[in-house]
């Protein structure tokens, strides 16, 4: 699949370049990572290059720049496009490559009302790297136009829920958090953000294997990506959570308090 950017200018192996030299190309097999840009500061850049380059040794890409002059390459491209808000695509298969992308950011209802999710079979390879278009993905991003769903759940062959095709995914039960072994997913930033803020909250938290059959026996759900933060789940398949449960909405709100605080500490 090919992206296209928006705006004025993309960056070429650490090259400003018009958008108007922009060649599409196929980047199965690639890593890439996606930042959210907001008051013109790309949030958690460090975690992200971090995994970027996990993602880089794990899928056996070489990465030419260093993370430093990355994070230099992607100051110039807000800078240079004047923007402030939005999805930047940082990506390697070849060529190192960042620009902005189309974004759909939740609206504020679903916050309040939470997302529908859907199940779908499926186990991606190498699950704790960031690479492009796997074949789980093409069939999550198929089933999610086709029934309407905003997400929908990976469930391997011994029917444990481990991700979502595009976030992670956390239950409340009892007060209590769990959410599937870090080794069988993909360590989303947003997920390390919200395992963070609940030990500071004192919120209980375990990673273990939950089976399908275990849904029923939790109160609430929800899923964490760049996009769409912390967003409470209503339903998965048949069942169905409460979207206003106290720990969900909690950590909700302790989460856009640290990224309030991140923008104002990185502001220049």
């Amino acid at each position: 699949m090919s992206h296209y950017p928006l705006h004025q200018y993309f960056i070429y192996n650490g090259k400003i370049v018009s958008n108007t030299e922009f060649r599409a190309s196929e980047n199965t097999g690639g890593v890439y990572e996606v930042l959210r840009v907001s008051q013109g500061v790309p949030l958690f850049l460090k975690e992200h290059l971090n995994r970027f380059f996990g993602s880089a040794s794990l899928a056996g890409k070489a990465i030419r720049f260093s993370e430093s002059e990355i994070a230099g390459f992607l100051s110039a491209l807000i800078r240079e496009n004047s923007i402030l808000e939005g999805n930047i695509l940082l990506s390697c298969k070849t060529n190192l490559k960042a620009f902005f992308i189309p974004h759909k950011y939740p609206d504020e209802k679903w916050y309040v009302a939470g997302i529908p999710c859907g199940i779908l079979k499926g186990e991606r390879q190498n699950p704790n790297a960031k690479v492009f278009q796997t074949p789980v993905r093409q069939r999550a991003d198929k089933l999610m136009e086709e029934k309407g769903f905003y997400e929908v759940l990976l469930v391997d062959n011994c029917d444990h829920v481990t991700e979502g095709s595009r976030s992670n995914i956390f239950f409340v039960g009892e007060g209590r958090l769990v959410t599937p072994p870090g080794k069988e997913v993909l360590l989303g930033i947003t997920r390390q953000k919200t395992i963070q803020l609940a030990g500071e909250e004192n919120i209980m938290m375990d990673e273990k294997e939950i089976l399908l059959q275990d849904l029923p026996g939790f109160q609430a759900a929800f899923i964490t990506g760049t996009s769409p933060k912390i967003l409470p789940v209503s339903q998965i398949g048949e069942w169905k959570f409460d979207p206003q449960n106290y720990v969900v909405q909690r950590l909700r709100k302790k989460y856009d308090e640290l990224i309030h605080r991140y923008i104002k500490s990185h502001q220049t």
